[in-house]
């Protein structure tokens, strides 16, 4: 290589290290607008709303009130509340603790059958949640397949219905989570090394001594994370507990609807959402604290 090569290549690397931070910066730039624009301009202006001073006909103008935060210290607001979380936890522990044995099963199976459990579990995802919603309605109205299986076999008063109550709603949301929280287990389970136990199994271990005593504990990670998924998702329902609810079922998500569309009472929405946005931040920051410690103490 002549001296002149050098110098080129040299010169070469000197453009590549100073244009490397600009690249680097660029890449970061477009996530953080991201951000700002869909989250924090949004939760600055759901904030700024909660404050606002309302008026009448359901319009509100520029202030700075506690008045809607006040009427958060209800009896009301904590019942909702309380229900939701409720909801929320019922629903992730059935979905976890069916999704992640689920899940296990599949990945000990052969790579044709994973790859048909999989195709089978992102079809489901295809389905519209309205679909799915009105299908259970329909499934446990009256003249539904199962009311009417109930009512021939004498478990159920003929023309009695399965809905509206607490039980179809956790079912429907059981239905519509299951698949994803299945799809969620499925790759940490799949890259979980069968050398492990294989061991146990050596120590005279059973297959399911082994899945409670090994896999269990080495998952609590992605078992806690799953959980938190779905409490997230299920907190915030809308359309299931609306359609397959009565009113004592409804979530949070409903009443800020309702406080919006039929009170008028825009500000008052917007505290509701600010105390759930503030709850979720919290849960987060808790699931986190606990994860922290569990690693701490492996």
């Amino acid at each position: 290589m002549t001296t002149a090569d050098v110098a080129i290549t040299s010169q070469a690397s000197g453009t590549r290290r100073i244009g490397e931070p600009w690249v680097l910066a660029g890449l970061l730039t477009a996530p953080g607008l991201y951000i700002i624009i869909m989250a924090v301009v949004p939760a600055f202006l759901m904030v700024q709303l909660s404050l606002a001073h309302r008026e009448v006909g359901g319009l509100w103008s520029p202030g700075f009130e506690l008045t809607q935060y006040r009427q958060l210290a209800t009896p009301l607001f904590a019942r909702v509340m309380g229900f939701s979380l409720l909801l929320a936890v019922a629903g992730a522990a059935i979905c976890v603790s069916l999704a992640f044995p689920a899940a296990y099963f599949i990945t000990r199976m052969k790579r044709r059958a994973q790859v048909a459990w999989l195709v089978f579990l992102l079809g489901s995802l295809s389905l519209s949640e309205v679909l799915i919603v009105f299908a259970f309605q329909v499934l446990l109205s009256t003249s539904g397949t199962l009311a009417g299986a109930l009512s021939a076999v004498g478990l159920l008063a003929p023309g009695a219905s399965l809905y509206p109550n607490f039980p179809a709603v956790l079912s429907c949301l059981v239905y519509l989570l299951l698949p994803y929280v299945i799809l969620y287990f499925y790759p940490a389970l799949s890259q979980l090394d069968p050398e492990v136990e294989q061991a146990a199994a050596t120590m005279g271990a059973s297959r399911f001594s082994t899945f409670t005593s090994v896999v269990l504990p080495m998952m609590r990670g992605q078992i806690l994370t799953g959980v938190l998924l779905v409490v997230i998702f299920t907190f915030g329902a809308y359309l299931t507990p609306l359609v397959l609810g009565r009113p004592p079922q409804w979530t949070v998500a409903i009443h800020i609807s309702n406080a919006a569309m039929g009170a008028g009472n825009v500000p008052l929405a917007a505290a509701y959402a600010v105390a759930v946005v503030v709850f979720m931040v919290a849960l987060l920051a808790l699931t986190r604290l606990l994860s922290r410690r569990r690693g701490a103490e492996a």
